[in-house]
Formats: C-alpha cells, structure tokens, sequence
C-alpha cells in the first residue's frame, strides 16, 4: 500500500492496481453495506439496502447532507448552489419526494434565473443590445445566416450539427466514428467563428473541444423523450437527501472522509481519517473528480479505470449578489445578463423579494474568477455589471462566491462526455466488481443530473442484493 501512495501522489492521479492480492480475510464488518458519499446516489441505495435487511453505514466528508444539492440557507432566499430543476420525466425523484412528503413545486427557475423572464440583455463586443435590438446591432459580427439568431440560442439553432439518437439510452452504442468533439461538429455544420466564440461563452462545459457531441445529442435525446414542464423541490433541493438520511436505520456519519479504498476477497476495508471501517461491500457514489484523489486498491477494467483518472467535469463558479432595489423591474431591460466577458458569464435574478442576483460563469470564466482575490473580484464584478446595466450601479454587494472545482468532494459541478471517450464510459457502466461498486450522476444511463443519481444508486443496490 505505501508503493500504491507514493505512486498516487507523484502521479497526482487514481493509484489501481488491477488483480491486487486481496488481505486475509477478516472474521467480521461493521457493515454489509457502506455507501460513500450522501448525496442522491447513495442515499438512495442505502434506503433499497436497508429496505432488503442489510445493515448500512453512510460516509459523508463534508458537514452537511446532500452532495451537489446544496441550499445556502444563510443567504436571503435561499439560494441554490446545485441542482434546480426537476424535469418532467424524474420518476424516480417524484416517487421518492412523495414517499418521504417533500412536495414539489412548479416552475423550474428557482436559484438559477426565474424561469418565465423574457430574452436577455444582452453585452457582447462591449456593447449592450436587446433582443429586438441584436439583429442590427453593432454588437452583431455574426454571419450573415446567424445575424437573425440570439447570442444564446446560437446553439440550439445548430442542433442539425449534432448526431441524432433514437433514445436516451442510445448513447451506449454509438460508433466509435461519431464520437468527434462539438467544436468539430459545429464546424461541419458551418458555424462561423464568431458564432463559435459566442456559443463557447456561456457552454455547459469546459470548452467546445473538450465535449464530445455525444454528449449534447445524449441532452437533446432526454429533453425529447420528456416533454412537460419542469419543477423545484418545495423549501429548497437539499430538503430531499435531507429528508432521505433521515428515513435511514443506519448511521449517517458526517465529516467522515475517506482516504483509501482496497476491495479484498472477503469485503473492502474503507481507511478513514481516522481509524478504518470494514463492510461486506460497498458503492462509492462520489464523482470520478474527486476519486481520482483517493488511492484504491481493486481489480478493475481499463475502461473505468480512464474514467476516474479522465473523465471531465464542467468547471463552474457563481457570484451572489443583494441589490439595494430591484432594479430589473423598472429599467425597461430583459432580466437576465447575457455576456461574453468571462468573469461575468450570465447573471440571472433569483427573486425582488428579496432583491437577490446569481452570477454563473463556466470553464475558462471559473477559472478566472476563482484566481482572483475575493476583494478585487467583488470589484470588477459590480463594475463590469453596472457598465452593462447602468441602472444597477450603487445598488449590488457581493454576498458570497461559490466554487465547485475548489470543493474537494465534487471538484466539477457535473461530468460530461469527453472527447473520444464515450465507449469508455459505456464500458465502465457495465462493470460490476465483485465487492465495490460505483454510482453517481456520472453512471446515468438513460437519465441525466438528480435522475441520473437516482437511477445508478438503484442500480448499484440491485448489483449488491443480487450478490448476498
């Protein structure tokens, strides 16, 4: 195991050892069952555990429940850091919110912008346009078929670029051919490079090159399958694996951070920061981002062994903004702020009462923002705002920044499909190890974001049942 941790930590990467020889058996465990991680995945297995009579102990790092649902109750309205919206086709998520009495509520605009706002306003080439006003506006360097077309819509208007698949779960076998990055997708379709420089402003993701289309033609296959409209979870998102621990027999135990896996013959040790834990088994439900930081010791395929060293997550940091007034409300301008500048990315308006504003900024955007000194970036954010949006000036405060690349049990806000690498990640869904299992958002197979946790926390409790 040293060798294993000198290797881990020179390479900065997962340290796996294929075929490990497993430790002499150990005569009892503390657990059937331990589940890494208490976000939706595994609190969701832990409860179809526990259902079948398996004793079950949940390890959590950081201080509270939830994972990347995260409500930030200490700031006016409570605005969310991480998922929002449940869409129409969540069965899995509605069924358990009703088992448990978490109610839903309508409308899918909570914490990320009011979802019935009109257009944006638009700050592009440092000139501010509506909507009405983008098609001539001097912003506008778009070619001449994309003048028509909103900075924001730019990408839904190149959808023909994308591979079409006949069902969500399609994805699974594409052709190794097709699996080609969506900045070469958008390039075939004819998308000029200014259209590329703005649907790269705002991506939901980290770059154009490093998506696969895949991914997107995996967005666009879910969204089709599941027409409806879309909802929040009632009191906030964290409410419900709040909810969802609290039904458990079992122990819950917060700020238990793992710090080595080894799956052996007879079960898996779990090294904790202090002392170790034995189970029987176990479902590590925590991204590949931050696995890769943790050595483990298994016998485990070349593919999913990539995907936890590789596997990329969207870089993403939000900025949370009082306003003194709601000054959206009287200035005659779209709501939400559309930008190419990178430190803003888009700011939407969470409520008027209270006054409150989200920043979003993805990839590069992230990256620069999480370098700057909180001081100075409070600065040029209410600066750049208020020379976009006159009408805000004097009037925003920076309340909180939120990183989650620099949170170490996420270190991404959600994976996506790499570049090349989608036979690798259909490849690691399929496995089944002999005593340590994973789930996560990231081994969703025909759902995506909480549906997807549900759907591969389940999973990974019926591998475990099916093996006891």
């Amino acid at each position: 195991m040293n060798g294993t941790r000198r290797t881990f930590l020179a390479r900065g990467s997962a340290a796996i050892l294929a075929g490990a020889a497993p430790a002499l058996a150990r005569s009892r465990t503390e657990a059937d069952v331990a589940i890494i991680g208490a976000g939706l995945a595994g609190l969701h297995a832990a409860r179809a555990c526990e259902a079948a009579g398996l004793r079950v102990v949940v390890l959590e790092a950081e201080a509270r429940i939830g994972g990347r649902l995260h409500s930030l109750r200490d700031l006016p309205g409570a605005p969310e850091a991480g998922g929002i919206q449940v869409g129409a086709g969540y069965t899995r998520l509605r069924k358990v919110a009703d088992a448990l009495r978490v109610g839903l509520e309508s409308g899918g605009g909570a914490g990320a912008g009011i979802a019935d706002a009109p257009g944006n306003l638009y700050a592009v080439n440092s000139v501010t346009a509506t909507p009405s006003d983008w098609p001539t506006s001097a912003a506008n360097r778009l070619a001449e078929s994309e003048r028509k077309v909103e900075p924001a819509a730019l990408l839904r208007h190149y959808a023909r670029a994308f591979v079409r698949l006949a069902s969500p779960d399609a994805w699974l076998n594409v052709s190794p051919e097709a699996d080609i990055s969506v900045l070469a997708a958008l390039r075939q379709a004819g998308a000029s490079e200014e259209a590329l420089r703005l649907i790269a402003a705002n991506f939901n993701g980290n770059s154009l090159a490093g998506m696969s289309q895949i991914a997107l033609a995996r967005t666009f296959a879910i969204y089709a399958s599941q027409p409806g409209p879309v909802a929040t979870i009632a009191g906030g998102s964290q409410r419900l694996p709040e909810a969802m621990a609290a039904s458990l027999r079992g122990d819950v135990r917060l700020g238990a951070t793992v710090r080595a896996l080894r799956e052996e013959a007879d079960g898996v040790t779990l090294h904790l920061a202090s002392g170790t834990l034995r189970a029987a088994r176990a479902i590590c439900t925590i991204p590949f981002a931050a696995l890769r930081h943790i050595p483990i010791e298994c016998a485990m395929p070349p593919a999913l062994a990539r995907m936890i060293a590789e596997l990329p997550y969207t870089r993403a940091s939000f900025a949370y903004l009082a306003a003194s007034e709601p000054f959206w409300e009287t200035d005659g301008l779209p709501q939400t702020l559309w930008t190419d500048d990178p430190l803003i990315g888009r700011v939407f308006v969470l409520g008027s009462d209270p006054p409150m504003l989200k920043l979003w900024t993805t990839g590069a955007g992230a990256d620069l923002l999480d370098r700057l000194v909180p001081e100075d970036a409070e600065r040029m954010i209410i600066d750049r705002i208020a020379a976009m949006r006159p009408s805000a000036r004097g009037k925003l405060r920076v309340l909180r920044f939120h990183s989650w690349q620099k949170a170490p049990g996420a270190r991404g806000i959600y994976h996506h499909i790499g570049t090349g690498m989608t036979g690798d990640l259909a490849a690691a869904l399929s496995h089944q190890g002999a005593h340590l299992h994973f789930a996560g958002e990231h081994f969703g197979r025909a759902a995506s974001g909480m549906e997807a946790a549900l759907e591969s926390g389940e999973a990974a409790a019926q591998a475990v049942l099916a093996r006891v």
